[in-house]
């Protein structure tokens, strides 16, 4: 941990990125703060993330003042904090020293940089300089298997509600176990149970994992699942077959909604009510839960009493989760678009429910990266795959009709639709200054990726959520030494 009289580093820069970015050069150009920070003011002073080196940075609420000082401008950023005169005082004509370094110690870390420097172009090589220099996957690290496509749950707003009901066969369930061994080998891997509702086929699960288990590999699992068909009385033999590690499962409201949107076919008296009791007895027997909290403008009202009614239920409890997640905006659907209004309101309604879930104990922010990202998804990772219920392989969980790459029985992957999932998309103006921009990977050929103002406010919220949680962290850790 590095430490100065003015300024203390929270979390250390990424390694590669600095590596390669080397140190700025001193041109004589003014200097400018980086495109690429985030600022959240705390009781002692003022936090600054570069989301470009992933360096987190703290400065006493004393020389808060002195950071308009540094780039000959104002910062209208800079948060004004009632401070005392700034600590840094020096001779009548000349610089204050303490200004002087904490410029310079600045520029160094690449949070302030020359006016001249094109920072956009900067962060399309280095991310196209990280890409080249991956070394090939030794194997593939995670699968996504459609067990079924069928569903026992009937959501009017589920992006599959569509899908003609195929189910795997045993046969081809043995032959994704021996894809797995073929193409995982002495590694360990993760299977993710998908569908449809995954639990409505666990015949093709049990068989997967029990030629697995024989065969001595090191796999584990989870799966999204609507958490109904549990089954109390095999649970145990079911999670330790399965290695089931994690389980998301979806609630849209409290008990009459949640019963009336999910319109189980043959469901019981309350399934609401049965699958509270699964989400208690996975949690008892270990696995983690995380709670999925659908919503819209026509049942936000709803879902903030079921955040209530959960926190009830779970408040406390450490495997259980639970996150409120908007409805998709879908270019190909313009039904599904909002208007800006709309967005700042859902944007509004999220940020709300996700500080009472935090308040409540069923949430806790993410911790910063200490790498960045030049992937955004399975689909452009190179070392994820679906399999869907007739063996295809593709690359990504919305795509189960088409965008295949190959399948269980081939030999090998079509390199080229594959390149096709990492094409990029046509970057927006937006994109320019925007202090995310470098750990958004915007895929071309994702269908739910509308970057508008509303979205990347909310981004930026839960990075300074995040920034917020490793100040409390680093001075709960720097208390008890």
């Amino acid at each position: 941990m590095e430490h100065k009289s003015f300024l203390t580093q929270i979390i250390p820069p990424d390694r590669r990125v600095r590596m390669l970015l080397g140190e700025p050069r001193k041109t004589g150009a003014p200097l400018v703060w980086s495109s690429f920070l985030l600022r959240q003011p705390t009781e002692e002073g003022l936090l600054l993330y570069n989301t470009l080196t992933l360096e987190l940075l703290h400065l006493p609420a004393a020389l808060v003042p002195e950071l308009e000082t540094l780039t000959g401008e104002a910062d209208g950023r800079v948060p004004s904090l009632q401070a005392g005169p700034a600590a840094s005082t020096g001779a009548e004509g000349g610089e204050p020293p303490l200004r002087a370094e904490l410029r310079e110690t600045l520029r160094k870390k690449w949070f302030l940089l020359p006016a001249e420097l094109d920072q956009h172009r900067t962060v399309l090589e280095l991310r196209q300089t990280l890409r080249d220099m991956e070394p090939p996957p030794r194997g593939l690290e995670k699968y996504t298997v459609f067990t079924t496509t069928a569903c026992n749950a009937r959501c009017f707003y589920c992006f599959e509600r569509s899908w003609q009901p195929r189910s795997m066969s045993p046969e081809t369930a043995d032959k994704t176990a021996d894809y797995m061994l073929a193409h995982s080998p002495d590694m360990p891997f993760r299977i993710d149970w998908f569908g449809g509702e995954p639990l409505m086929n666990r015949r093709a699960i049990d068989r997967i994992c029990g030629r697995l288990r024989e065969a001595g590999a090191r796999f584990e699992s989870a799966m999204t699942t609507n958490g109904y068909l549990f089954e109390p009385e095999t649970l145990s033999r079911d999670l330790a077959l399965w290695r089931l590690k994690a389980c998301q499962i979806t609630l849209d409201g409290t008990e009459e909604r949640y019963n009336r949107v999910k319109n189980y076919v043959g469901g019981g008296e309350s399934p609401y009510r049965r699958v509270l009791g699964n989400i208690h007895a996975l949690a008892a027997a270990g696995t983690r839960v995380m709670l999925r909290m659908n919503f819209d403008r026509s049942n936000a009202g709803d879902i903030r009493a079921l955040t209530e009614a959960l926190i009830r239920e779970f408040g406390g409890e450490p495997r259980v989760r639970a996150f409120a997640s908007m409805l998709y905006e879908y270019e190909n659907d313009p039904a599904s678009l909002r208007t800006p209004e709309e967005r700042a309101e859902l944007h509004a309604i999220r940020d709300e429910l996700m500080a009472r879930l935090e308040a409540g104990g069923l949430h806790r922010a993410s911790g910063l990266p200490r790498e960045l990202d030049w992937h955004m998804c399975m689909a452009d990772s190179g070392s994820m795959i679906t399999v869907l219920p007739d063996g295809n392989i593709g690359l990504c969980e919305q795509y189960a009709h088409d965008h295949f790459i190959g399948n269980i029985q081939s030999p090998g992957l079509d390199r080229e639709g594959m390149e096709a999932f990492r094409a990029l998309h046509p970057e927006i103006p937006a994109c320019e200054d925007c202090p995310l921009f470098p750990g958004c990977i915007p895929l071309l050929n994702c269908p739910n990726q509308i970057c508008h103002p509303q979205r990347r406010a909310a981004r930026e919220n839960d990075q300074k959520r995040s920034m917020r949680m490793e100040w409390k962290r680093y001075q709960k850790g720097r208390t008890t030494t």
